[in-house]
């Protein structure tokens, strides 16, 4: 896999990771939730793009 690909897969691990760190329970910390999984999100789409542009 490429550097590219590499990046993306680092930083979805370090945003599921982030997300698990944080307390569920604490309605303080569901902004910070909300906000990290948005931008877990964005970095699935790009992944996933990546992966299908590889097939082709």
């Amino acid at each position: 896999m490429n550097e590219n690909t590499s990046n993306l897969e680092r930083k979805i691990v370090e945003k599921n990771m982030l997300i698990n760190s944080f307390d569920k329970h604490d309605d303080s910390q569901q902004t910070k939730i909300q906000d990290v999984e948005m931008e877990l999100d964005g970095l699935l789409y790009q992944y996933y793009k990546m992966l299908g542009n590889k097939k082709d």
